[in-house]
């Protein structure tokens, strides 16, 4: 029991890295605490939103949640919020290649 709860705090830190260097890059507000809060927040609202709308409008709803908590957790405009949200994907992307380079491994 004790080990389950490590482990899913261990992989909310991790995956908060890259939305952290992402706000930090944009002039925002944060700490790797706040960020794990905040995905936690919005793993919450997606999935209330999810139970109460259909799938498409869950969607939307859920995107502009995530924007909202954006804005007001780390004090930015919802344009730099979306920003924020983009550029974690592509710092994911670009740590996955340089770590699929680095040990050789090829996809395809």
């Amino acid at each position: 029991m004790l080990d389950t709860l490590l482990w899913l705090i261990l992989i909310f830190a991790l995956s908060a890295i890259p939305l952290n260097l992402a706000v930090k890059m944009l002039s925002g507000h944060s700490t790797l605490l706040r960020v794990v809060i905040v995905n936690i927040i919005v793993a919450v609202l997606t999935f209330v939103i999810d139970i109460y709308f259909t799938l498409i409008y869950s969607l939307i709803i859920s995107f502009f949640a995530l924007l909202y908590v954006y804005t007001v957790m780390f004090d930015l405009s919802y344009f730099r919020a979306f920003l924020a949200w983009i550029l974690q994907f592509v710092i994911i992307v670009v740590v996955w290649a340089a770590f699929l380079y680095l040990f050789s491994i090829r996809l395809f």
